[in-house]
């Protein structure tokens, strides 16, 4: 019997952001203090996306010139085409407490810690043009605007993602 044909995925290469589990219980331990941020419902299932390759060339959310070259051109800085920016938003405390270089943890709404970031770029969005852009409006009558208005945070945070810990709901060895 012959193998299915996968498609290649997009960018030639599968990203794969897990590490293997030893160096994921030695992260754990090197990161218990760092800062960190709860994620949304939304950003979760952005970085569960991320982590298990579903937004290949992606490495992480969209840093500032990736940002904006999704923006203005709906390319990514080396010209793939992408349609829409893939953006970690933080609250005010949280931004005044990182910097550029530091790991900040990604935390679900239990605290548990699947992932980090390295950052990249700190930034505050121009959210009308980024609404004109990616929805053609600035309505709020459009809900990904209204979400954009009023439930994302003023500074969005970019950086490579570094993942330890899969969903419990990839429990894909048990299938």
């Amino acid at each position: 019997m012959n193998a299915p044909k996968v498609a290649s995925p997009y960018g030639a290469q599968l990203v794969d952001l897990l590490v293997s589990d030893d160096r994921a219980e030695e992260l754990k331990n090197e990161t218990a203090n760092d800062p960190s941020v709860t994620l949304s419902h939304r950003q979760v299932c952005d970085l569960e996306l991320l982590l298990n390759g579903a937004m290949s060339p992606l490495t992480g959310f969209m840093n500032r010139e990736c940002y904006e070259s999704v923006l203005g051109r709906m390319q990514l800085p080396d010209g793939q085409l992408w349609p829409m920016p893939i953006t970690l938003d933080v609250p005010d405390n949280v931004a005044e407490g990182i910097e550029v270089g530091q790991r900040l943890a990604l935390r679900d709404a239990e605290g548990f810690m699947p992932a980090f970031l390295t950052v990249e770029d700190i930034w505050e969005p121009d959210k009308k043009a980024e609404a004109e852009q990616v929805y053609g409006t600035q309505s709020t009558l459009h809900p990904g605007v209204r979400y954009l208005t009023d439930e994302v945070h003023k500074t969005y945070v970019g950086g490579t993602v570094t993942g330890i810990q899969s969903p419990a709901h990839y429990d894909f060895e048990n299938l």
